[in-house]
């Protein structure tokens, strides 16, 4: 695909990303896409001097996605008394799990600590201060 219809293509896709994730905040989705439209229109990016077209497409690639898929606006609702938030999750949402999260890791597991060293066996004993 020639680099302008992808550059067209990636900037439709943000412009829509932006509609799915700002549609009721008038002033965040003409916010967002006046910062697209800009960082499109000039030769060099301001945010991203040193990229060049390819990788700016990809950029907006990239952005497009997250912004769809990672960014849900909150609605304080008035009908309460206690603030609360109503969240605007749409169907292109990613809806985590947590699960790796929950699962427990080990943080010392390389280097000297593990394999004895100088570290006394990679046994760490935390001692309380009196």
């Amino acid at each position: 695909m020639a680099t302008s219809q992808r550059a067209l293509n990636a900037y439709r896709a943000a412009l829509r990303s932006t509609r799915i994730a700002f549609g009721n905040d008038i002033t965040t989705l003409n916010a967002a896409r006046n910062q697209i439209k800009q960082e499109m229109k000039s030769e060099v990016s301001a945010t991203n001097p040193k990229l060049d077209i390819p990788a700016r497409i990809e950029l907006l690639e990239q952005v497009s996605v997250f912004l769809k898929r990672n960014v849900v606006q909150g609605v304080k609702r008035k009908d309460v008394e206690e603030t609360k938030y109503t969240l605007n999750i749409h169907q292109d949402t990613e809806l985590g799990d947590n699960e790796d999260i929950k699962v427990k890791k080990s943080t010392l597991t390389a280097g000297a600590a593990s394999g004895g060293g100088c570290c006394g066996n990679g046994q760490i004993e935390l001692q309380q201060k009196h």
